[in-house]
């Protein structure tokens, strides 16, 4: 049997390698409890996985909080500073330097496991972080639980629902950053291919504009035919909002984008088109730019 990469003392007396040998010039001592029986070279990835493999071996525990957004993928998760610990049997691991013990109602259906390492889920780690996140962040999230392509994998398969959301929130009542996560799963939507997506509908809502529809295909009315499935849409007004990343500019995608945009005119519709200088000072260009094409289309805004 091959030896584990970080083992806990227990493990090495199974193993049959004793505490002296732990602790001589070829070993490495990690965190408390934590060895390597030999030192070896490895990344800041590589090495939190395997602390948390090692910390979780005793079943009480799970990878939780910011350890699990990365084990997860959360977008813009870092590996923390200390492997986040969450104990499933109610108790609190003594502090000690680098690890970061907590406790709290944890259910079965809460945790699972990934890569061999025991883990919150993707819904329960989303409500976790909403004690130090921003309610822009957790939305921004939510739309990547439900429709994790984000970076180009069209087949991932949604790793939380908005039902799955909900039913955590009901049964955490209490729980602290419960109003933050509510509001977020409040605007969280299903569809968003990206998080530009997400940031440039909050910011069109949070301006007094319409909220338009995510990844809804276009009809065209003369033929009941489909003829794209927009990033964001206004039907009513029949304006279509694409926002170009950067694969937009290669050669065969600047194609297809011609051909997408011969079909909207076609059919009657407006499109938008935005980039990364259109989300400057808050998304402020990207706002005007599309009350005024809301505006010459005949939306009328509150109030006037």
């Amino acid at each position: 049997m091959d030896t584990p990469d970080i083992i806990t003392l227990a493990e090495a007396r199974t193993l049959g390698t004793s505490r002296r040998a732990l602790q001589n010039s070829r070993a490495e001592h990690h965190l408390h409890g934590l060895y390597s029986p030999l030192r070896r070279e490895r990344d800041g990835e590589t090495l939190h996985r395997s602390l948390l493999r090692a910390a979780s071996s005793a079943a009480t525990d799970v990878a939780s909080h910011e350890s699990a957004a990365r084990l997860w993928g959360f977008p813009g998760s870092m590996v923390p500073s200390e492997i986040q610990l969450l104990s499933i049997s109610g108790d609190r691991r003594r502090r000690v330097q680098g690890m970061a013990g907590r406790r709290g109602l944890v259910l079965p259906d809460e945790t699972t496991v990934l890569g061999g390492i025991p883990v919150t889920t993707p819904a329960r780690t989303w409500l976790d972080l909403a004690r130090t996140s921003g309610v822009l962040r957790l939305v921004l999230w939510a739309d990547w639980l439900f429709n994790p392509v984000w970076g180009g994998d069209w087949e991932r398969e949604p790793l939380a629902t908005p039902t799955e959301l909900r039913a955590l929130l009901d049964r955490h009542r209490g729980k602290p950053g419960i109003r933050k996560a509510r509001a977020a799963a409040d605007r969280a939507k299903v569809g968003s291919d990206s998080p530009k997506e997400t940031e440039l509908r909050l910011a069109l809502v949070d301006a007094g504009l319409p909220e338009p529809a995510v990844n809804q295909w276009i009809i065209d009315p003369r033929t009941g035919s489909r003829v794209h499935r927009g990033d964001l849409t206004y039907d009513e007004f029949r304006i279509d909002l694409e926002y170009e990343g950067e694969h937009h500019s290669r050669p065969g995608q600047v194609q297809r984008d011609i051909a997408r945009a011969e079909r909207l005119r076609a059919a009657d519709w407006l499109e938008l088109r935005f980039s990364s200088m259109h989300s400057r000072h808050g998304w402020l260009p990207a706002v005007h730019k599309t009350r005024e094409a809301l505006l010459s289309r005949g939306w009328v805004p509150r109030g006037d």
